[in-house]
Formats: C-alpha cells, structure tokens, sequence
C-alpha cells in the first residue's frame, strides 16, 4: 500500500508534466464575456427554441411571426471596471437597434463550488429580479449559460 502511494505521490509530482486545467478562472471569463453576443436559441429539455418576433414583411406589407436570432446582448466593462448589460436587437440589414427603454442593467461573476455563475442585475427594468446563470463555455466565437435551476441552456455567438 505504501508503495503504490509513493508511486502515485512521485507520479503526480514529475517536472514537466502538464496538467490539466478545469474551467477557466473569473479574470479569464470577465475579458471573455465582454462583447456583443446574439443570441441563437436556448434548450429546454430535449427542445431546441428559438425566440420569435413579429417583423414586417416588405412584400405583403404584414407582419409574419419570424425566428429571432437578432437580440443582441452586451456585456461591458468600463475604465473603471463597472459592469453593464444592455439587450438591444439588429435589423435586417445588420445596424443595431437601441432598446426603446434605454435600460442598462449590471453584471458580476461570482466563483461557486460548482463553476462560475453570471449574475445580471436590473436586466429588463429597475427592479428586475436578478438573473444567474452557470457559465457553461466561453470564448472568442461562444457563450453558453444554463439556468442552475431549471437546466435551460441558453447559446450565443459573438457578434
């Protein structure tokens, strides 16, 4: 028994190995989260769904019920170092659309025993329930989230 822990204990502890890291840490994930990010669609369950809008059809001149993949959600950091979050969408020619509310709400990274959760702060209103979500991916092409409690996922990419 002694002799397999010293070996373990000695093979753990060889120079030069690499190991390997589990998720990234919140300094990393805070310079990868800022940015623009539409979002594409969100699993419930075995179902993947996309948000939908009305949007006006130049043809027939009526609105038709469309996937939207044109939210566009920012995160920002300033000089500072202060957070905000913004829920804005894109036409269809690319340009972005201020939200009609102008509402910025905040955003935090809080390290858990489980991974990193995101926490926006006024998100929709003054007021709104603050909103988490587990950190599942982020990089320089994705985002993806989970809802801690329900199990929904949510993927964007970046903009």
């Amino acid at each position: 028994m002694l002799t397999l822990m010293t070996f373990c204990t000695i093979g753990i502890a060889q120079p030069g190995e690499e190991t390997s890291r589990e998720g990234k840490t919140v300094s990393e994930t805070l310079k990868a989260m800022k940015g623009e990010w539409r979002m594409m669609y969100k699993i419930m369950g075995e179902s993947i769904i996309y948000d939908r809008h009305y949007q006006i059809n130049p043809e027939t001149n009526r609105y038709e019920l469309r996937k939207d993949t044109s939210s566009i959600h920012t995160f920002d950091i300033t000089r500072n170092g202060r957070t905000s979050y913004k829920v804005n969408r894109e036409d269809a020619m690319g340009q972005l659309i201020v939200n009609d509310w102008d509402i910025s709400g905040s955003w935090d990274l809080k390290q858990t025993e489980k991974g990193i959760d995101l926490h926006i702060m006024n998100a929709y209103y003054d007021g709104c329930p603050t909103i988490v979500r587990r950190i599942i991916n982020v990089n320089d092409r994705q985002l993806w989230l989970q809802d801690p409690g329900t199990g929904t996922q949510y993927y964007y990419v970046k903009r």
